[in-house]
Parts: C-alpha cells; sequence; structure tokens
C-alpha cells in the first residue's frame, strides 16, 4: 500500500507522514461533492501538517542523548505511526481506480458525514500528541499517550472496519489494500508491548535523570570541595614507576591485606603527596569492578585552611564514599532532609554519625589523608579529626593511610600503627632525572655567563 511506514528513524518518518498529508490533500481537491465534509477534512489534515513540518525541524537539531531528542524519538514510536494508518485509510479510498470508469467513479467524494468525523477525530487525538510533543514536557508526553493508547488504537480500528464496510466495489485492488490495512492494523496491536517498553523506559530514563540531578544536588550539599583535579594533577607529574619501591614493600602489602593503618612520616621535599597519590591511583585501579569497597581520600593544604575544618574533612570522606554508592543512602536523603527547609548546615556530630552508616555499607573502606601536618590545628580541628577516623576505624574496620611531617603530636597518635618513613629512593630519583634531563640540558644551555668587569 503507498505510505506503508518502515521502523526509520525519526526523521524519516515524519517525512513520510506529511508526505502522506500532501497526498490526501491533493485528493480531497480532486474530489467532488460534500464541499463543507472536504473542506472539513483538508483543514485538519493541513493543520496536522503544520506540526509534523515544525517537529521535522526540530528533529533535524536535536541532538543525540538530549531530553528533546528523546521526546521526538517518542512520538516516532506511536502517535506518528498510528496517524500514518489513518491517512493511509483515508488514501485508500480516495486514491483513483485504475480505468476510465473507475476513474470517474473517484470524482464523487466517498465518505459519508459520519465517516469524516470519525476520520477527523481520530487525527484529532493523533495531533495532539504531536503538538505536545512540540512544548517538550517529556513527563506529560509519557502520561498522554499511556493513557491514549488503547483508545486510539481502538478508534483506529473502528475507522478500518468502518472504511471497509462502506467500500461498494470489491476488487483484487481494494482487497489488497484491505488487507494490509489489516496488517498495518496487526502490525500496531503487536507493537503495543513494544509501546508499554518504550514509554516505561523513558519513563524510567527521566525519573533517573531526575534522581542523578537530585543526588549531586545533596553531594554538592554536603561539601562543594572535590579532591580529583588535586589527585589527577599530582599523578600526572610524577614519573612512570615512582614509588613502586612503596607499593612493592611488605609493609605496604601487608597493609592492602589485613593492616588497619599505615603511618608514612617523612622530611618536607620527600615526595609524600606523590606518593600518596600513587596509593591512591593503586587503589582505584585495584578495586575499580569491587563496588563494595570504597575509597576516598584528603589531600591536607595550610593555603586552604579556612575550608578544611574538622567537619569539612569528614564530608569530604562522606561525600565521596556516597559517590561510590549506585543509589543515595537513606541517611545521606535523611541528613538532608532534616535541613533543607532549615537551610541550616549539619553538626560534626551528624556528619561523623551519617559518615559512619555509609561505611558501614562497604565490606572495607580505605581512607587516604595526606599532609596531617597541615591540617587546621586551631579549635582542635587536627585531633578531632584524627579521633573521628579512628573512631570510624574501630567501628567500621576502615584501613588509614596518613602522611605526616615527623612532628611529635602527630607521631604519637601512631605509635601503635605500622610506621613507614617516606624517602626519596635513588630509584625515584634516578627516574626524575631522565624524565626531566631535556629540561636540565636546556636549563644548563640557557644559565648566563657572570664575568668580571674591568
Amino acid at each position: 500500500m503507498k505510505g506503508k511506514m518502515d521502523p526509520l528513524s525519526t526523521t524519516a518518518s515524519i517525512i513520510t507522514i506529511i508526505q502522506l498529508s500532501s497526498d490526501v490533500i491533493k485528493y480531497v481537491k480532486g474530489a467532488a461533492g460534500a464541499t463543507t465534509e472536504r473542506k472539513r477534512l483538508r483543514d485538519e489534515v493541513r493543520s496536522c501538517e503544520s506540526i509534523l513540518q515544525r517537529l521535522k525541524d526540530e528533529a533535524d537539531d536535536a541532538d543525540e542523548g538530549k531530553m528533546w531528542s528523546e521526546t521526538i524519538n517518542l512520538t516516532g514510536r506511536t502517535p506518528l505511526y498510528r496517524l500514518g494508518i489513518v491517512l493511509s485509510v483515508v488514501i485508500a479510498k480516495l486514491e483513483p481506480k485504475k480505468g476510465l470508469k473507475k476513474a470517474l467513479s473517484a470524482l464523487k467524494w466517498p465518505f459519508d458525514e459520519k465517516e469524516v468525523g470519525k476520520i477527523i477525530s481520530t487525527i484529532e487525538r493523533e495531533k495532539a500528541l504531536l503538538a505536545l510533543a512540540l512544548t517538550n514536557d517529556c513527563r506529560k508526553l509519557i502520561q498522554e499517550i499511556k493513557k491514549s493508547s488503547n483508545e486510539n488504537k481502538r478508534q483506529l480500528a473502528g475507522l478500518i472496519e468502518a472504511v471497509k464496510e462502506s467500500t461498494k466495489e470489491s476488487t483484487k485492488e481494494s482487497e489488497s489494500q484491505f488487507t494490509e490495512l489489516k496488517n498495518d492494523l496487526w502490525r500496531i496491536q503487536g507493537t503495543q508491548a513494544d509501546l508499554k517498553d518504550g514509554v516505561d523506559w523513558l519513563h524510567d530514563r527521566q525519573h533517573n535523570r531526575e534522581a542523578t540531578e537530585k543526588r549531586e544536588t545533596i553531594l554538592d550539599w554536603l561539601t562543594q570541595i572535590d579532591y580529583a583535579p588535586q589527585q589527577s594533577d599530582f599523578i600526572n607529574r610524577r614519573q612512570a614507576g615512582t614509588g613502586r619501591w612503596l607499593l612493592e614493600s611488605t609493609d605496604f602489602q601487608e597493609w592492602i591485606k589485613t593492616g588497619k593503618t599505615l603511618f608514612c612520616p617523612g622530611i618536607p621535599g620527600a615526595g609524600k603527596t606523590i606518593l600518596t597519590s600513587v596509593v591512591v591511583e593503586e587503589l582505584n585501579t585495584r578495586f575499580q569492578n569491587d563496588k563494595s569497597i570504597g575509597v576516598a581520600y584528603l589531600y591536607c593544604n595550610f593555603r586552604r585552611q579556612d575550608e578544611q575544618k574538622a567537619e569539612d574533612l569528614l564530608a569530604s570522606l562522606l561525600k565521596q564514599l556516597t559517590q561510590g554508592q549506585s543509589s543515595l543512602p537513606d541517611s545521606v536523603q535523611s541528613l538532608h532532609d532534616s535541613h533543607k527547609d532549615k537551610r541550616t548546615r549539619p553538626s560534626f556530630y551528624e556528619i561523623s554519625r551519617t559518615l559512619q552508616s555509609v561505611t558501614a555499607i562497604y565490606s572495607r573502606v580505605f581512607i587516604i589523608v595526606d599532609a596531617l601536618d597541615e591540617c587546621q590545628v586551631s579549635d582542635g580541628c587536627r585531633m578531632r579529626f584524627l579521633s573521628e577516623i579512628f573512631k570510624l576505624q574501630s567501628k567500621c574496620e576502615a584501613s588509614i593511610f596518613a602522611t605526616s611531617r615527623l612532628i611529635p603530636e602527630i607521631t604519637e597518635n601512631f605509635e601503635a600503627c605500622t610506621s613507614l618513613e617516606i624517602r626519596a629512593s635513588k630509584e625515584d630519583i634516578k627516574r626524575y632525572l631522565e624524565g626531566n634531563i631535556e629540561q636540565l640540558q636546556f636549563f644548563h644551555q640557557e644559565k648566563p655567563t657572570i664575568t668580571k668587569g674591568n
């Protein structure tokens, strides 16, 4: 049958329906009699054609993966297909028949007032969905498609039967046309499950998008500090192979397997921060496919002490461990809800309690803290923070890795723990020199010559 739709792209489907609309208008103009009914049908199809053209323009401009693109594609799965069947039904009866006698008979308007009303009603139902698609209100479109699906199918089935019954001539051509119309009807019936799946999928996609946005809002509410850019910067600055001695050491290997705390003190410039980034990368790589293991890290910096109070540091750990969960933990949601309306911030105690709750979700958690010596000392910030992560360790068996300069008030907190001093190894120095030899040579060549004055 002319105008039969294939499962092509949405844009191609829209173009097909526009062509069908043009054919219907052409055949309506070519018929005689029933001027009022012909005008009603022509105006309705033209109105629909205008919406189709706008949809085509939007479909051409839509980006893949965007919500607008999904909305357009949804119209391609349902209203467009049914509209194509409606227009094909009209064409089946208006299309001129072969032979002179049949061509002359085709000049007479073949539809009565009741049939025209059914056609217009069926078109209007699909047109309403297409117009809704133009608003890009995906949620409402989903609801309307679900609500109207069965009724639209019923009306379309009734229209096909009505046209079939009112066709007096029974030729091979007309029989073939109605057979194809019946097949198209079955195609609609057969795609109802797919339609439901498609609508449900889009509904889930919309729900997931909203859940993701809500999740990100809550995570940013916890803290907007993000240590990931620092981690990337540090790991990119190291020479390949740097820190291998640490990763291969017995103390580190034991800590990975069963250890609770590995304390790595070192003098300034020993490379503690770069080695910390190596440890973070090692853990992330080793456990990237194990969602039951959490990794959270902090880079203390004396220049950022105003944003690294004890509660800020705990909030950063909480945020990172929450990000490792596929859905927002109830404890984090409750923490946010208890402060949302009041626009208040959670207390140190509330953050600590929520952090313990989220940590308990994992089978094991690694906490890495670099430069404890740069952590804020005023108001007992550093001691409060250390007390909380040790409490987290005792309650949830978290594994702690920490670095610091050799400061007594810090080292005394780790006296009972495994300690491995950070030193600049010969291997790391050699790798650094080999990786920067060109720059060193350039510096030597550009060094100005100092001469004695006369």
